[in-house]
């Protein structure tokens, strides 16, 4: 008997894999789809990651450079790093096969979470087809539909390949594992259960941080449905952050924290999130009163997990209240919350009669019929791939990584996502700035797009930013581009002052006068950015700076790269001056000056300074290497996977 259910639900497993295959068929042999998304971003990550697995440490690429933790969770690029390395498909095929899986494999590992908790096989497949075939949020939301097409869209795959939320569905697709795991951890007590839970729990946070709230709200949910589980969970929660403490160390969490502010969907608090957030609590104390008898904890479980998925993109659509960051984003999760629910009062009509029996299956019978098409449909409309090297955005990567190697340059809009697929040329922009380190930087970008408040002085305050961070040359895409975005309000505000170096259809190559194509400059000490700017109009601790760049009576420094987390400079040095770089700072550096540590600081525009300390030729090496801290997060990976394993091994 036992054996005969395992092969039915291993049977009903694969078939809910092959219906999502069939629908997002066209993703497993993509390369790149339409550009409207910053998926080449991702794209770019992975490929960083195969190229240089054995250096995973500084990642110079985005933004003036930054810890690897810092560009993005190393789940998906991993992944599909490791997929290309053994498959030797394009980066960007690769990466689309990994998201077509995960694609496929929500729904599957949904429908396991329900069939070991519920018990219910029944159930347990109609969420999994439900959250295959059903998007509730196309159906709650006229904001949603209205950009996606209908009620009766696959909303899941629009999200995944129309706004590139890749990391969060790889997340959503591990959640149901982790929430399994943490319920038998709860009710099991036994060590394969807790290695199990620490695993998927890491697994999705360090998917996706999203992914991570939602798992933290699952567990908060699961224990008040057991009723008991606290100090299970928050150990296993402790545990599985201790494993990925180094790819999630507080400083990044920080940062994650102070640029909330920065995406779309402002988080920024205010009485109405204070009254949603207390109507919120008082709704979920009255749903566990009124379920507290419900003899089903699977049950008490998806009536107190719906509404925190429901509130965030609920109250963002219909009253503009934020309660946590882009909380627009969670329509993901409300999708499966809500797909658990109708699961749940599907399989309560069935126990009634048989009319009310029939007449449910019919209905749900007529619902896949239809949904199959229509997301059939949608998908081969929304699964388009491009041919990459027919971009505009390709030209750009082509011609500067040709004509400006190893150089940094301004890339703007979904050209800087796509250009580090195609060169190794640093960027000072092309990241997420969720995770960008530099707040300055993050200013510079936003006031040479903008131009806010600059007036006249809008290409003069912008050519200094440019200077300031190194660039060699700006891309600005014009009116006519093909470019989505078009970032900068005034495209033409370089022309006659900058030199073009390349033009194509209504997009521009500028280049930016620099004494120097080094990242590193010997400036006096006084010429330091010591103070940081307000805003990106406050310019006076950047002229200076500027100004010192540009002085042809100062010696140049050479800067040789060996690697992407050591470098070699070289200069001639006097008493009163110091070693600027224009690359972020961060604790981890390091300066060795002909042989002797010498310190690391910070200016005011978050770059790197090096007091020499010699007089005359210098050699500074420079290494990015650890910290105290980063030491702690290594060593508190390391036990909690060594505790992991002894604690299987005692269990045998």
């Amino acid at each position: 008997m036992l054996k005969r259910k395992a092969v039915v639900s291993l049977s009903v497993a694969v078939a809910l894999f092959a219906l999502n295959a069939w629908i997002a068929h066209r993703l497993f042999a993509t390369g790149f789809t339409a550009l409207q998304s910053n998926e080449s971003a991702f794209i770019a990550i992975s490929r960083f990651f195969r190229d240089h697995w054995n250096d995973l440490r500084w990642f110079p690429w985005f933004d003036g450079g930054m810890p690897i933790e810092n560009a993005y969770q190393p789940v998906l690029p991993g992944v599909t790093a490791i997929l290309a390395g053994i498959s030797g498909w394009p980066i960007g095929r690769a990466y689309h096969v990994v998201l077509a899986l995960a694609y496929c494999f929500g729904p599957v590992t949904l429908f396991w979470f329900v069939l070991d908790w519920a018990e219910s096989l029944a159930l347990a497949a109609v969420a999994g087809i439900l959250f295959s075939l059903v998007s509730p949020a196309a159906m709650l939301f006229p904001a949603v539909r209205h950009v996606s097409g209908g009620p009766w869209v696959a909303q899941r795959l629009f999200n995944l390949v129309y706004y590139g939320e890749d990391p969060h569905n790889v997340a959503l697709a591990l959640l149901p594992l982790a929430l399994l795991f943490l319920r038998r951890v709860i009710v099991r007590r036994d060590a394969w259960s807790f290695a199990g839970a620490v695993f998927w729990c890491s697994a999705v946070v360090l998917s996706n941080v999203f992914g991570a709230l939602t798992l933290a709200l699952g567990a908060f949910c699961i224990v008040l449905a057991l009723c008991r589980g606290w100090l299970i969970v928050a150990a296993t929660g402790f545990t599985a952050w201790c494993l990925s403490a180094p790819w999630l160390p507080p400083a990044l969490i920080a940062v994650i924290r102070a640029n909330a502010f920065s995406g779309r969907g402002q988080f920024d608090g205010g009485f109405g999130a204070s009254l949603a957030l207390a109507f919120l609590l008082a709704w979920l104390a009255g749903t566990w009163w009124l379920t507290r008898r419900l003899n089903s904890s699977f049950e008490r479980f998806v009536w107190l997990f719906a509404p925190w998925m429901c509130a965030f993109p609920a109250f963002y659509y219909a009253a503009d209240v934020t309660l946590v960051p882009q909380s627009h984003r969670y329509q993901l999760e409300l999708e499966m919350a809500v797909c658990l629910v109708a699961a749940v009062l599907w399989a309560r009509v069935m126990r009634n009669g048989v009319v009310w029996r029939v007449s449910a299956g019919v209905l749900f019978a007529v619902l896949v019929i239809h949904q199959t098409v229509a997301y059939l449909h949608f998908a081969h409309k929304l699964i388009r791939p491009i041919e990459i090297r027919t971009t505009a955005e390709y030209d750009v990567a082509r011609w500067l990584d040709g004509h400006l190697p190893g150089q940094r340059v301004m890339v703007s809009g979904d050209a800087a996502w796509v250009f580090n697929v195609f060169s190794d040329n640093p960027q000072m922009s092309g990241g997420h700035e969720p995770t960008a380190p530099n707040f300055i930087q993050q200013i510079a970008v936003y006031q040479m797009y903008s131009g806010m408040n600059a007036g006249a002085r809008d290409a003069e305050v912008s050519l200094l930013w440019l200077k300031a961070f190194g660039n060699q040359a700006v891309v600005v895409p014009g009116t006519q581009s093909g470019e989505v975005y078009k970032p900068f309000a005034r495209p033409d505000k370089f022309d006659g002052m900058l030199r073009v170096l390349w033009r194509g259809t209504g997009d521009t190559i500028y280049e930016v006068p620099q004494r120097s194509r080094s990242l590193a400059h010997v400036i006096p000490v006084t010429a330091v950015a010591e103070r940081r700017p307000v805003n990106g109009l406050d310019l006076e601790p950047v002229r200076g700076y500027v100004a010192a760049l540009d002085d042809t009576s100062l010696p140049d420094a050479e800067l040789k790269w060996a690697g992407q987390s050591t470098a070699t400079v070289r200069a001639r040095v006097l008493s009163n001056q110091v070693v600027a770089l224009q690359i972020n700072y961060d604790p981890a550096w390091q300066a060795r000056v002909n042989g002797l540590q010498r310190p690391v600081r910070k200016d005011g525009l978050g770059m790197m300074v090096v007091d020499t300390g010699c007089a005359g030729d210098c050699v500074v090496e420079l290494n990015y290497g650890t910290t105290r801290q980063i030491w702690l997060w290594r060593f508190l990976s390391a036990l909690a996977f060594l505790g992991m394993v002894l604690g299987i091994i005692a269990s045998c």
